[in-house]
């Protein structure tokens, strides 16, 4: 995993629940259980989550390879799926709830029997730092062609106390992380064009998008 893919589980518990969502896993879990009628014990469930992961046959997949996930499951996902509100455990197994299916039917973002719609990894790049959000929201609301300084500034004004699990940045410090590591990220994800050599961010139709989106507005 790499270092933007190591942030995406830290500080991203006070952003809704699309932060759950940017975990590829978590999609996986609700997929799979979206489609089940009934209770799905803590290993089925996790066979079935190997099996996709590895793109094998559930009867293919090493014990150790779903005992693995199974310790994940247990110890992080199904406990923050839970905390939201979208599944119930019970001793007969896990199943999703009223609650997520009234979401998945109301919002604005794919089907989450769609795990691997590119909405979602938009969604990934975004929690995967927690100032993200503030660059795309001050990038849609800035004129086309923004520049690196402009937008380091805009940030600063925002304050640090929106991002308390990131240390103070000095300005080049600053600029030299949203330049070789937010923007390019933003910009692989469709978010942003950015000019590497002019170091000037534009915003892309996929960015409006996204924030058009009511639920990740909210959240």
């Amino acid at each position: 995993m790499d270092s933007d893919g190591q942030l995406l589980s830290e500080g991203d518990e006070d952003c809704g629940p699309f932060s759950v969502l940017a975990d590829p896993r978590q999609r996986q879990i609700l997929s799979i259980l979206l489609d089940q009628t009934h209770p799905l014990t803590e290993r089925d469930l996790s066979l079935q989550v190997a099996a996709q992961e590895t793109s094998k046959e559930p009867a293919e997949v090493a014990d150790e390879e779903h005992e693995t996930i199974q310790v994940d499951l247990y110890h992080r996902c199904l406990p923050k799926l839970e905390a939201a509100g979208w599944i119930e455990r019970s001793p007969e197994g896990v199943i999703t709830t009223e609650s997520l299916v009234s979401w998945d039917e109301d919002s604005s973002a794919p089907d989450l029997q769609n795990p691997e719609h590119p909405f979602w990894e938009a969604v990934s790049t975004l929690f995967a730092r927690p100032r993200r959000m503030e660059l795309v929201s001050i990038i849609a609301d800035q004129p086309p062609n923004l520049s690196l300084e402009e937008l380091a500034t805009e940030l600063e004004e925002w304050g640090p106390d929106s991002r308390t699990d990131e240390q103070p940045e000095s300005e080049s410090t600053l600029l030299s992380t949203l330049h070789h590591l937010d923007l390019p990220k933003l910009a692989e994800a469709g978010l942003i064009e950015y000019d590497h050599d002019e170091k000037t961010i534009t915003r892309t139709p996929t960015l409006t998008t996204l924030l058009n989106q009511s639920d990740l507005n909210d959240g």
